[in-house]
C-alpha cells in the first residue's frame, strides 16, 4: 500500500497542468479584489480540473466549487482541526444541514483532489510569472530580470505517514522547496518532497532562471551551483559554507584597484575572523574552489558585523554590485523566511493532523494557495500605492482574511461593487504595516520605497 501510494506521489507531484491615520480614499480597489479573487478561484477551471482529474460531481452533495473555496479560505483552529473547520464552512456554503456526513466528506480529500488543488495552484503560479518585477531603486541597476530566493519548509506529519514521507528529527514529515520572487512578491514555483530528501539534489537551474537573480540557502549549496549558475548567466549570492577554504587568487587593495596574487594561498578561519583586526575594512577577493575538473572561480565578499565578518559568494561583477550592496541583497532572503511563517502563521501549514497522504497534499496545496493568494493583494498594493502611504502586510492581510472569508465567500459570484469595496477596505484596514515608517526592511531600502519619518507635533506647556 504505501509503494502504491508512493508511487501515486510522484505522479501527483510531476503533473503539470498604526502609527498614522489610513486614508479612506486610499485602499486596495474593488475591481483589483474581485480580479484577484476569480483568478485564484476560477470557477471554470476548478470544475474543468475536476472531471480531468477523476474528482467529478457524482454525487448532489458534492459542490466541487465551493470545496476548493472552503479549502483555501478556511485555517481551522487549534480546538477542531482544520478538515472539522473546512467541514463546517462547506456546509454553512453550501446549505446542506446534516446531509454530508463527516466520513463521507473527509473521503473527498483524495488523489484527485489533491491533483486538483495542484493544478490550481499552477495556475496561480503562471498569473504571478506574467506580474512585472518590481525591481526599483539599487535594484534595478543590478541588470537582473529578478531576484529568487530558494528556501525549505519543513511540516511535521502523523506518525502513520512514516513509510510515504519519511523524516529525520520525527517520524513523518514533508519539505516544500519554495523560489520566492522579490520583484513579484511571490512564490513562483514548489516542489514537495519528504523531509528525509536532502535540499542540494532538488535545486536544478535551467534556462528560466537565465539573467535572475538567485539567493539560496546553505542546505542547497554546492560547487556544481556556483558552476551552473555561472553558465546561465545567474547573479548567485550565497554565504560562504563551514568547512570551504577558498583559496586567494586576486584582492581589491584600499584603492579599490585589483592585485593578482601570486600563487594560490588557502584562506582559512575566515568564519571566526575578528572584525578588529583589520580595521573594520570592507573585504573582496577572487577566489577558487575545487581542483581540476571540480575547479570552480568566485567572487568572495566580507563586510564587518558586531564581532565577525559576514562572508558572501557571488558572481556579480564588481562594477554592478559593491561588497556591501552584496550582503545587502544576501539579507532580502529573509522575505522568503516570512512567506514561511505566513504559511504556518497565517494558511497554517504546520496543522495538518490527516492521516492519508492524499489529504495531506490537498491541505498543503491549500494552504500554499492561501499565501499566494495574499502575496498577491500586497504586490498589487506595492505597485499601485503612493510612496508616502503605508504598505501592505502580508501576515497581517493573511489574518484579515481569517476575518473575513466568510464575506469572500459569500461574495465571489457577485459582482456588487458595494460588497467587494467594503471587502477591501477592511482588508485594508486590518492589513496596513504601522511600523513600515519607523523599521523599513532592507528590501524597501534597496527599492528605494521608503519615507521620511512623520513629524511629531510640539505642543505648548499649560502656562
Amino acid at each position: 500500500m504505501a509503494g502504491q501510494a508512493w508511487a501515486t506521489w510522484h505522479w501527483l507531484r510531476d503533473f503539470d497542468s498604526c502609527s498614522w491615520t489610513i486614508d479612506p480614499e486610499y485602499t486596495i480597489e474593488a475591481p483589483d479584489l474581485r480580479k484577484t479573487m476569480h483568478t485564484f478561484f476560477p470557477r471554470p477551471l476548478i470544475e474543468r480540473q475536476a472531471k480531468l482529474t477523476g474528482f467529478q460531481q457524482t454525487s448532489r452533495k458534492l459542490d466541487v466549487y465551493s470545496l476548493t473555496v472552503a479549502t483555501v479560505l478556511t485555517t481551522g483552529s487549534d480546538d477542531s482541526g482544520r478538515q472539522a473547520d473546512i467541514y463546517a464552512a462547506y456546509l454553512d456554503d453550501v446549505g446542506q444541514g446534516d446531509e454530508v456526513v463527516r466520513s463521507s466528506f473527509y473521503a473527498w480529500f483524495d488523489w484527485g483532489f489533491g491533483l486538483m488543488l495542484l493544478g490550481l495552484m499552477h495556475n496561480a503560479i503562471e498569473h504571478i510569472w506574467a506580474m512585472k518585477p518590481l525591481l526599483t531603486g539599487e535594484l534595478a541597476d543590478l541588470g537582473v530580470k529578478d531576484w529568487i530566493a530558494v528556501d525549505s519548509e519543513t511540516v511535521t506529519l502523523h506518525d502513520d505517514l512514516a513509510d510515504t514521507f519519511p523524516a529525520t528529527s520525527t517520524a513523518a514529515g514533508l519539505k516544500v522547496h519554495k523560489y520566492y520572487s522579490l520583484g513579484r512578491n511571490n512564490v513562483v514555483d514548489v516542489e514537495i518532497t519528504p523531509a528525509r530528501v536532502h535540499d542540494s539534489p532538488v535545486l536544478k537551474l535551467d534556462e528560466r532562471w537565465r539573467g535572475c537573480g538567485l539567493l539560496v540557502d546553505l542546505g542547497y549549496v554546492s560547487f556544481d551551483l556556483i558552476r551552473n549558475a555561472a553558465h546561465l548567466d545567474i547573479g548567485l549570492i550565497i554565504r560562504l559554507k563551514k568547512g570551504w577554504k577558498p583559496r586567494l587568487l586576486r584582492s581589491v587593495d584600499e584603492f579599490g584597484q585589483l592585485i593578482s596574487i601570486d600563487g594560490e594561498p588557502v584562506l582559512e578561519d575566515l568564519l571566526d575572523m575578528d572584525v578588529e583586526d583589520y580595521d573594520g575594512s570592507t573585504l573582496d577577493f577572487d577566489v577558487v574552489f575545487g581542483t581540476g575538473d571540480d575547479r570552480v572561480e568566485a567572487r568572495l565578499v566580507g563586510v564587518p558585523g558586531p564581532q565577525h565578518y559576514h562572508w558572501c559568494i557571488t558572481l556579480l561583477p564588481r562594477e554592478v554590485a559593491r561588497a556591501e550592496l552584496v550582503c545587502d541583497l544576501y539579507r532580502t532572503r529573509w522575505e522568503i523566511e516570512l512567506d514561511n511563517r505566513r504559511d504556518k502563521g497565517g494558511a497554517r501549514l504546520d496543522q495538518i493532523r490527516a492521516r492519508k497522504p492524499q489529504s495531506v497534499l490537498a491541505l498543503v496545496y491549500g494552504s500554499l494557495l492561501r499565501t499566494m493568494l495574499c502575496n498577491h493583494l500586497v504586490y498589487m498594493d506595492l505597485r499601485d500605492r503612493p510612496k508616502d502611504r503605508a504598505p501592505l502586510h502580508g501576515l497581517a492581510v493573511a489574518l484579515a482574511l481569517n476575518t473575513y472569508w466568510e464575506r469572500i465567500t459569500m461574495t465571489l459570484d457577485t459582482d456588487d461593487d458595494a460588497s467587494w469595496g467594503k471587502l477591501a477596505r477592511n482588508i485594508r484596514r486590518r492589513g496596513h504595516d504601522p511600523n513600515w515608517r519607523h523599521r523599513p526592511s532592507v528590501l524597501d531600502r534597496l527599492r528605494g520605497v521608503t519615507a521620511t519619518r512623520a513629524r511629531r507635533s510640539r505642543r505648548r506647556a499649560s502656562p
